[in-house]
């Protein structure tokens, strides 16, 4: 790959300043240090879309899910049983998509009869998702109870951001998400927490399409 010329190292600008690039054609040797290649860069407020050389920017390389024949296997008995290939499919293109482990029970599946599955990802996966974005900043949740003490009213959760200047704040009433089964009943204050937090942690780092069970009711 040719190394570009001055004119395009000034067009970046202040190389030292943080940004983001999304990178469509380099090697495993081009991780670290100068990128060469046709790569999107986002460096305040400029966009170049050429052969530009990067020094200290923050470069998003996700890595892929690496499976074999026996980890599907084991992913489609333990995780998502009775699922259909484009199910199956489906979960493994989440699961892909925000870096998380099938295995480590930070996504699944549930199906019931001839329904469609639904994917639900845990507290602990948007949690995940958060830290390795290098963004997280801190979570504070806080619930409120009745005034016997005996039951949740509302929890709140706030969460930060590294890169932005404003907090994301989830205000959830007990009373909209307990099912009055299993842990909603003995232990109903952890649960509303968990479900502010998984509320807010999917709106302060952008996550579509997956929801805690929590949230559903399931």
């Amino acid at each position: 790959m040719n190394k570009p010329n001055q004119a395009n190292i000034d067009a970046l600008g202040d190389t030292d300043a943080p940004g983001v690039i999304t990178n469509d054609n380099t090697n495993d040797n081009e991780k670290s240090g100068v990128l060469y290649g046709y790569n999107t860069i986002r460096n305040v407020g400029k966009i170049v879309d050429k052969d530009v050389p990067i020094r200290k920017m923050e470069v998003v390389m996700q890595e892929k899910i690496d499976l074999d024949e026996k980890k599907i296997a084991l992913i489609k008995a333990k995780v998502c049983p009775n699922c259909t290939n484009t199910e199956f499919e489906l979960l493994m293109y989440m699961a892909d998509k925000y870096k998380l482990d099938p295995l480590l029970r930070q996504i699944w599946a549930v199906k019931f009869g001839d329904s469609p599955a639904q994917i639900y990802a845990g507290r602990d996966g948007f949690l995940e998702i958060a830290h390795r974005s290098g963004h997280f900043d801190g979570m504070t949740t806080e619930v409120k109870m009745s005034e016997d003490g005996k039951v949740p009213v509302f929890a709140i959760c706030t969460v930060w951001r590294n890169d932005m200047t404003h907090p994301f704040t989830s205000n959830v009433l007990f009373k909209e998400y307990n099912t009055g089964k299993s842990l909603w009943t003995s232990k109903p204050a952890v649960m509303i927490g968990k479900v502010a937090e998984s509320v807010c942690l999917r709106k302060a780092f952008s996550v579509s399409g997956l929801y805690s069970p929590d949230e559903m009711g399931d």
